[in-house]
This record gives structure tokens, sequence and C-alpha cells, in this order.
């Protein structure tokens, strides 16, 4: 037997109970969304704070690592000084020239009728050389021959190079002011000429890094 079901309410009554049940329902899904959004705000907080905390401990690290970094480049730079200074003064070492020892050897090969009265470095190792030699008597003497074994000793020497003689002029000597060769030639001062000359000659050695003096520098 089918049961029918009455609904004694009446029409307005029961209008009134849906719109009460569904407004309950929207306020619930209100009420559940509220919680939701706390929910999502509360974790994102918890995110932010945590997030902020690790940034904070990278931040520390990175300025213990910039610290350390300073401390390398510092050491670096004065490694690199150290080292730029240790190359000037090998540098400086390998490209100096023995000017002594060049001073001795002309000593040793200038002849006994010759006197040097300057000597003269310029650029790039170039010498040049004025003196005076004794040519002998006034009539019958040696000529330019003194000066001629000048040269050619000074081509003997090896570190020179490309010796010429730019001039050589013969005339009296004059004894007040002649600082003198050496005791060992035969001809008197006062009865000899002389030959004023000039000459000049490269050290093949020095080029133009090399150690050498200013230009026009006297030695």
């Amino acid at each position: 037997m089918d049961r029918v079901s009455i609904n004694l309410l009446p029409k307005e009554v029961l209008e009134k109970w849906k719109s009460e049940q569904q407004l309950a329902f929207m306020l619930l899904g209100v009420v559940v969304m509220v919680i939701l959004l706390i929910s999502v705000y509360g974790f994102n907080f918890v995110r932010i704070i945590q997030e902020q905390t690790d940034l904070e401990i990278i931040k520390a690290e990175n300025s213990r690592v910039q610290v350390e970094i300073a401390k390398i480049g510092d050491f670096e730079k004065v490694r690199s000084l150290v080292e730029q200074r240790q190359n000037l003064i090998n540098t400086i070492t390998s490209k100096k020239y023995s000017w002594s020892r060049l001073l001795n050897n002309i000593s040793l090969i200038v002849p006994n009728e010759i006197w040097l009265t300057r000597l003269e470095v310029e650029e790039e190792g170039k010498l040049s050389f004025s003196g005076k030699a004794l040519a002998g008597t006034k009539t019958s003497g040696i000529g330019h021959k003194p000066v001629a074994k000048w040269l050619v000793h000074m081509s003997e020497l090896s570190d020179i190079g490309d010796v010429w003689l730019t001039a050589s002029k013969k005339g009296a000597a004059d004894i007040g002011s002649e600082v003198g060769p050496s005791l060992s030639t035969t001809a008197p001062l006062d009865q000899s000429s002389i030959v004023e000359f000039e000459s000049r000659a490269v050290i093949k050695s020095l080029g133009a890094n090399a150690s050498s003096p200013a230009p026009g520098g006297k030695i």
C-alpha cells in the first residue's frame, strides 16, 4: 500500500523555513571559507617567517664569505706586487752592464802613446772617445800610427763593434796643458807633436732596453 506524505504547514511557513535553511548553508560556507583563508594566511605567514630566517642566515654567511674573499684579494694584491718587484729586479739584474769591466778592458788595451781625455756613452751603448797621441818628433814622426793602433786594439775587444775614426788632427804638443801618455814612450814630450783624435764604437750587448747611462752620460 503506497504511503502518501501530506505537508500540513502553510506554504508561507514552508518557504520561510527553506530560506532560513539556505541562509544557514550560506553562512556555513562563508565560515568554512574564512577558516580556509585564515589557514592559508597562517601557513604563508609561518613560511615567510621561515624564509626570512633562512635569508638572514644566508646574509650572514655571505658577509663571512665576502670577508674571506677580501682577505684573499689582499693576499693576491700583495703577491702580485711582490711578483712585479721580483720581475723588475730580475730584469734589471739580467740587463745590468758591467761598466767597471769595460773600463778595465779599455785601460789594458790603450797604447802607450795614447791618452784619453773623454769617454761618453750615448743611447743603445754607443761610445764616443776623445784623446791625444804622441806622433813622434816634429820633423820625422810616426804620424797617426798610434791612433790606428788604438782602433785595432778596440776592435779586438769581444763586446765592442763598429769601431771607426771620426776625426784625427796633428799638431804641436802643448806641454803645459797635457796630462801625457805612459812614461814608457821613447820620444820626449817637448820634442813631439801630438794627434788629437775622436773615435766611436758600439757595445754589442747593449740595446734599446739595456741598462745604460742616460744619453750623453760621461764615465
